[in-house]
């Protein structure tokens, strides 16, 4: 599905300005794995701004706020390994980031405040990309380094996960292990009068955010044990058949300790 966008079609009407809503949809290439290093996966994102907010956030994350923002009280669920969540919310006009974490077994949800200010160094040395004029600017976030190149042809400051604040919007960005890499690969006017975006939820500290993933690691199904809810899934026959939660357990945290190769290496639960 991601190969089709590769081409970088960038639909770009006349000039856009700030004042504009629009759709940009990042290609994300990452290796989630500490023990499979060279292991990458490929996953699209949307970037959606409105009314000077924005929220990125992958596919199925987009269907699903829709789908609850309509009605469907329950979306289409969210992965057990709460480390495949990237969820950003951001208010341009305040300059305020929040990251976003639901725990999928209970569908609590959570929200930090990103304090840790970018700060670019804006380099003279350009290139295309597609059809844009791109320029380099370099810049430390979540304990890594990055490269971003930029355009001034979108004059949106603007761009995927956490990140924005250069004179124009971010074209490519990824850190110097590549371990992550987000390019652009689509950008369109939208005509949505809502951001569907995640509602709710209590605000924590980065301290409690981590504390919050490890108590999940350790039990993942403590709440549903109190309340002595029974656990169900597809049987794969149209059917129901109880979660086995030892081994269910068991699953999760081996899940969560590999794939624990997250952005912000300097706000890392440890999984033990």
């Amino acid at each position: 599905m991601v190969k089709k966008y590769i081409a970088f079609i960038f639909l770009l009407i006349g000039i856009i300005t700030s004042a504009q809503n629009l759709t940009v949809v990042y290609e994300v290439k990452y290796k989630p794995s500490i023990i499979h290093k060279d292991s990458t996966k490929s996953k699209l994102f949307y970037l959606d701004i409105f009314n000077n907010e924005s929220v990125f956030r992958d596919d199925m994350r987009r269907r699903s706020d829709s789908l609850i923002f309509y009605g469907n009280g329950y979306g289409l669920g969210y992965p057990v390994n709460i480390n495949d969540q990237l969820y950003i919310k951001k208010d341009l006009n305040k300059h305020t980031v929040f990251k976003y974490l639901v725990l999928p077994t209970t569908r609590d949800i959570f929200y930090v405040k990103v304090n840790e200010k970018i700060n670019w160094q804006l380099l003279p040395e350009t290139k295309k990309i597609g059809d844009l004029k791109c320029q380099k600017a370099l810049a430390d976030y979540g304990g890594r380094h990055w490269t971003a190149w930029f355009t001034e042809d979108v004059q949106v400051s603007e761009g995927p996960y956490v990140f924005n604040g250069l004179p124009g919007m971010i074209v490519e960005i990824n850190d110097s292990t590549e371990d992550y890499l987000f390019k652009l690969v689509k950008i369109k006017k939208s005509t949505d009068k809502n951001l569907f975006s995640m509602k709710g939820g209590k605000n924590v500290s980065w301290e409690e955010f981590i504390k919050i993933q490890n108590d999940y690691y350790k039990d993942p199904y403590s709440v549903i044990k109190l309340q002595n809810i029974k656990v169900m899934t597809d049987d794969g026959n149209g059917g129901r058949k109880n979660v086995n939660l030892r081994e269910s357990t068991i699953s999760i945290q081996t899940s969560l300790k590999e794939y624990n190769n997250i952005i912000e290496l300097n706000q890392k639960a440890d999984f033990k």
